[in-house]
């Protein structure tokens, strides 16, 4: 056992080589989720129905990411193996065609959602002044969509060339803006009324609009092995075909993940604002708890990428290993904070004194799902670097619908076991995906399965371009 944690001296340039990739990962993954727990911090402080408002549309403009992440998912894989591959004008092929994509599918989402918003609200279970609350704030993000977009899918290019540190720079850049308009707009400063959820809504809608334009003029500049030429190029269908061919798993993952998601805090809501309002802090702690092993599970892929694209799926394995290690040490360290101190984590976002007792036990079931989290993430991640998106879409599914919905809604409507029992099933989900993901990752198995559908990727798309 120690001797997997520390890997041994012959694996410190991989580690060096991991953290290098992971520290700004993990610095863009805080500041992503940052932008939406400094609005629910401080729309947590005006009502527990504005921070519903806030929360559930965040849900329901996270399942509209869906596609944007399913495009992201295969340009960081095809844009790291096309790296490994020693192909740069393939790399910036594929991120100009996953760029194009991206905006068409930013506009397709927002004219479908604006109009929507009062009726996907009442779905989700909102009432009264929720209701009205969030179809402002949802309407005002989902405007953004069409340049938004454009931060995550050309982050997404960025990290598989294994430029972690300029997404991680964008990301800084959008919180101090939307840090500074939420600040100002949602209580009002000097001469500026008090907006509340609105301002919210503006300073989220805002910042991240202006990160799509950050991102855009960083790949116009010049990045790693990627450089912007043709933004609104011809559609390549042979390249677009490739790219949907590993991304499309990905966003059935995504709609699988969110589809349960949806159902577990529909289940959730039914206890209640309250135990919603709980619930969501629990769920941003978590986030936050989390963006260690993301970042890990980030190197991972392009590390995963990069080297089935040189030919060496013994490195792939490698360097999924390495990253496993350090997320499960930080895990460890955000465990020990969640349990020991969960009033104080909770009173970070709410002065509501129900919220905070009802959310202390969420938080501690969250420290025990952490080192499965990171687990599961890191290895999710080495299988998608390799291209192999459909295996972890499908162990996905089966671990949201057949272990945490039914079991968050017995919970809730048999057992009445409440948030701890909602929460459990959450981490039961966590358990059965890594017993499922290890499985995938057996020794030769995986190596040969991964290289092969790698060396198909990367024949596939190498002829299309010199």
């Amino acid at each position: 056992m120690l001797r997997f944690l520390s890997g041994g001296p012959s694996e410190a340039p991989l580690r060096r080589q991991v953290v290098r990739l992971a520290l700004p990962a993990v610095g863009e993954q805080v500041l992503s989720l940052m932008v939406g727990i400094v609005n629910t911090m401080l729309v947590g402080h005006l009502s527990a129905e504005a921070l519903t408002a806030v929360g559930l549309s965040s849900t329901i403009t996270g399942m509209a990411h869906i596609f944007v992440s399913a495009v992201g998912t295969g340009t960081t894989a095809l844009v790291a193996q096309a790296v490994g591959a020693e192909k740069p004008a393939l790399a910036t092929r594929t991120m100009e065609q996953a760029m194009m994509l991206a905006i068409a599918l930013g506009f397709l989402v927002a004219v479908i959602l604006i109009p929507l918003a009062p009726v996907t609200l009442a779905l989700m279970g909102a009432e009264g002044a929720t209701v009205d609350m969030g179809v402002t704030y949802l309407r005002l993000v989902a405007a953004s969509l069409p340049l938004s977009v454009l931060m995550f899918v050309g982050n997404a290019a960025l990290r598989g060339a294994g430029d972690t540190r300029s997404p991680m720079v964008v990301m800084s850049a959008v919180n101090l803006l939307n840090a500074a308009l939420s600040y100002t707009l949602i209580r009002g400063t000097g001469p500026l009324p008090e907006l509340g959820v609105t301002g919210a809504g503006i300073a989220a809608g805002v910042s991240t609009a202006a990160g799509g334009l950050a991102v855009m003029t960083t790949l116009l500049s010049g990045k790693a092995a990627l450089r912007l030429r043709r933004p609104f190029n011809r559609p390549d269908r042979a390249l677009l075909a490739n790219l949907m061919r590993v991304g499309l798993p990905a966003g059935g993952e995504s709609i699988l993940m969110h589809g349960a998601f949806l159902a577990y805090a529909r289940s959730i809501s039914s206890l209640g604002t309250v135990a919603y309002a709980a619930y969501l802090i629990g769920q941003r702690i978590e986030s936050l708890n989390s963006m260690p092993a993301q970042g890990f599970a980030i190197a991972s892929t392009t590390l995963s990428g990069q080297s089935f694209g040189a030919g060496d799926p013994a490195r792939a394995r490698r360097s999924v290993f390495a990253s496993i290690r350090l997320a499960l040490g930080l895990a460890a360290v955000c465990s020990a904070l969640s349990l020991g101190i969960p009033h104080v984590l909770l009173s970070l976002f709410t002065d509501d004194a129900a919220v905070i007792t009802q959310g202390i036990p969420v938080v501690r079931v969250v420290a025990f799902a952490q080192p499965l989290m990171s687990l599961a993430f890191c290895l999710a991640g080495g299988l998608r670097g390799a291209g192999d998106t459909r295996s972890v879409m499908t162990i996905t599914g089966i671990s949201a619908w057949c272990v945490r919905v039914p079991l968050a809604v017995l919970s809730v409507t048999v057992f009445n076991l409440g948030l701890v029992g909602v929460q459990t099933s959450m981490m039961l989900d966590w358990l059965s995906r890594c017993i499922m993901l290890g499985w995938r990752f057996r020794p030769v198995a995986w190596e040969q399965r991964a290289a092969k559908l790698s060396r198909e990727l990367v024949t596939a798309t190498v002829d299309q371009v010199p």
